[in-house]
């Protein structure tokens, strides 16, 4: 007589085998006693045999272990005979599958078994989750979300959609979507749309959609066809959004690249641009341009005595005054700070150019009231016209400038027309120095470096700062032209102290970049060497910018330095004690001795260019520079030649013992970019 067990477990497999489901027994402790082969390749196994004693849990993702063994232990302690649950089971390689498990309980070789059945109802799950997934979206999304009929008709939305359009679901079921017809009937119909919609099955672009308060906003909308089996389509699905923070915020930026943000005028670059368009113009009609520049005389007391927000204040009060006088077809910009130009339009005659000009001065007179303070401001106005006073919009707006100018000497609060003899050398200085007070705080100037390299190998071991004005209407001046107006205006020391700060800041930036430049050199003034503060200067540069002080020498001249010699060789000492190195710029041109340089704290000795320039034809300039180069050595300083133009200089120095050369020959003054791309990026290295 055949063993019950034996039954039984001939007769699971023959069950099992036959089924299309997964099918397998497990002992109490959870091991699996048989399979079917369905069942294995649920697993990832080839065959039964691959599962057989394997444990129930390791076949089971671990989030639904507790769900297992509670449906286990239901069956094994009689509280249950039929179980029914749907976990995910582990796969070989680690993927999960929903399955539904139908579970009973049997006695199998004297013990108690388990048996399962599991159906696969992964991709059923899965399109639940996923619809109720989609569900979620439909209902939270920000977007507003319509699905309509082939006509058009509504047939469901979503939240987002009555918040933005503010129609309730009720009240646009069955309603055509307007949104995507078009405000007219079938007839009006975005063919575009359409013909989009049948060839490609997407579109999307702006619409303009109407609220139910009224109100119109502009609707960014992506519509998608649904199509049935047979091709044909049977649903739109809408998607849209409320565009209007999005287009004010462009309107905004366009606005703002062509305005003034502060008054809402046109900005400089838009003036510059229409009045170089009208000139064009001009040339061809033959009409004449006329140009104000207005400066409000007084404006820099109040700002520094009410703050700058009151001196904001009175600027949008000014610019609207200023803009009450004009006429409709007159352009009026601020130009910058306190400054406005006006361009006239119609070619008006010359008593009209000047009944305007005086009624913007007599309309900028009466008193402003900022913040409960009565303030009284003028203005000074300068005219150039077109084509009498230049060919091009600079030209014009430079004379009118000068012309302002002279308008601010005759008193202030007047009107001056330009004229030829304005343009003296005594007017440009002082146009030049009033330009020079902003040009600062403007950010007008910038530096470039000029790079020294070693007179025997050509690697670079330094570079000397070197500052120059891009003014914004005289366009770069060359240094000669602002240094010493600098200097005697005392401007040379906030100038000066730029011109550290700036460097340091570059040097450091370098320095972080992994480029190795050797020193930077800064040029100090007599000014600015003679100044109270230059140690704090020195100190605050390098601390703000975080460059080594061994990386920064300074240059002095020969001749600030015998200005006060005693004086001179204390400073210098308390500069060295900041860790700068100090090199002596121009020597030989003062009356100093090659003996008396023992007594200076020095590291470098610059051999001025006048020398450079006759070497090595001329035998007093070669006599001198060999001179120099051996007394500077036997007092340990090193020496640089400036000006090196030719190759026979460069030759005769390096023979001669000159340990670097700085000059044209080698590399023009470069900006920070330039010593980058052509010293570093391109290859090639540093002297460290």
């Amino acid at each position: 007589m055949r063993a019950p067990s034996a039954d039984l477990a001939r007769s699971f497999r023959y069950v099992a085998d036959q089924s299309l489901v997964g099918v397998y027994m497990l002992r109490s402790d959870g091991a699996v006693l048989h399979a079917n082969d369905k069942m294995a390749n649920m697993l990832g196994y080839d065959s039964a045999a691959d599962v057989i004693g394997l444990h129930i849990a390791n076949l089971t993702a671990p989030e639904d272990l507790a769900l297992l063994e509670e449906n286990l232990q239901a069956r094994l302690s009689g509280a249950e005979e039929h179980v029914r649950y749907t976990h995910r089971i582990l796969s070989r390689d680690g993927t999960r599958r929903w399955v539904e498990v139908h579970g009973s309980v049997c006695q199998y070789d004297g013990g108690t078994a388990l048996v399962e059945m599991a159906l696969d109802v992964n991709q059923k799950v899965q399109s639940e989750w996923q619809s109720r997934l989609a569900d979620r979206v439909f209902e939270s999304t920000s977007e507003g979300i319509l699905i309509t009929d082939a006509e058009f008709r509504i047939l469901a939305v979503n939240p987002a959609f009555t918040r933005i359009t503010g129609y309730h679901p009720e009240e646009a079921m069955d309603k055509r979507s307007r949104m995507m017809t078009g405000p007219g009937a079938q007839a009006e119909i975005n063919r575009g749309m359409l013909q989009r919609l049948a060839s490609d099955g997407h579109w999307q672009g702006e619409m303009k959609d109407r609220r139910k308060d009224g109100s119109w906003y502009p609707a960014w909308l992506s519509i998608s066809a649904i199509r049935d089996n047979q091709g044909g389509i049977t649903n739109y699905v809408g998607v849209f959004t409320d565009n209007t923070i999005r287009k004010e915020a462009e309107n905004k930026l366009a606005f703002l690249a062509d305005h003034d943000s502060l008054t809402g005028l046109l900005n400089r670059s838009s003036l510059m641009r229409i009045f170089a368009q009208q000139i064009e113009a001009a040339q061809t009609s033959g009409e004449t341009l006329v140009l104000f520049f207005i400066d409000l005389d007084r404006f820099k007391t109040v700002n520094d005595t009410l703050g700058h927000h009151a001196g904001d204040q009175l600027l949008v009060a000014a610019a609207e005054r200023l803009r009450e006088q004009l006429r409709p077809d007159d352009v009026l910009a601020r130009f910058g700070g306190d400054e406005f130009v006006v361009i006239l339009g119609d070619s008006p005659p010359q008593e009209m150019i000047s009944a305007i000009a005086q009624r913007l001065i007599n309309s900028i007179l009466r008193p402003f009231v900022i913040n409960g303070h009565e303030m009284f401001i003028s203005a000074s106005i300068g005219s150039a016209a077109y084509p009498e006073h230049g060919e091009d919009a600079i030209a014009i707006l430079k004379n009118a400038d000068i012309a302002m100018y002279h308008a601010k000497e005759r008193g202030k609060n007047a009107f001056q027309l330009f004229n030829k003899e304005m343009s003296n050398h005594a007017l440009e200085q002082m146009l030049l120095e009033n330009s020079l007070r902003h040009a600062i705080e403007r950010k007008e100037f910038e530096l470039y470096y000029q790079p020294q390299f070693s007179a025997v190998d050509g690697a670079i071991c330094g570079a000397e700062a070197l500052i120059r004005w891009r003014h914004p209407t005289r366009g770069l001046v060359a240094p000669g032209m602002f240094i010493t107006l600098a200097e005697q205006t005392g401007l040379i020391v906030p100038l000066g102290a730029w011109v550290l700060r700036e460097a340091c800041r570059q040097g450091k930036v370098w320095l972080d970049r992994g480029y190795q430049f050797g020193r930077i050199a800064v040029n100090l003034s007599p000014r600015q060497f003679s100044s109270d503060d230059l140690l704090s200067t020195i100190d605050n540069a390098l601390g703000q910018s975080g460059l080594p002080s061994a990386m920064l020498e300074l240059e002095i001249t020969e001749g600030a330095i015998m200005q006060n010699p005693q004086e001179a060789v204390v400073l210098l000492k308390r500069m060295r004690q900041l860790g700068v190195t100090i090199s002596v710029d121009d020597f030989g041109t003062g009356y100093s001795s090659l003996a008396s340089l023992k007594q200076y704290p020095l590291d470098t000795l610059k051999i001025d260019r006048s020398f450079v320039k006759g070497i090595p034809a001329d035998a007093d300039d070669v006599a001198i520079t060999e001179a120099i180069i051996a007394v500077a050595h036997k007092l340990h300083l090193q020496v640089v030649a400036e000006g090196v133009e030719s190759q026979e200089q460069h030759d005769f120095l390096r023979a001669a013992g000159c340990d670097i050369v700085q000059g044209y020959l080698h590399s023009k003054p470069l900006s920070a970019g330039e010593i980058e791309a052509q010293w570093y990026l391109g290859g090639v290295q540093a002297e460290t």
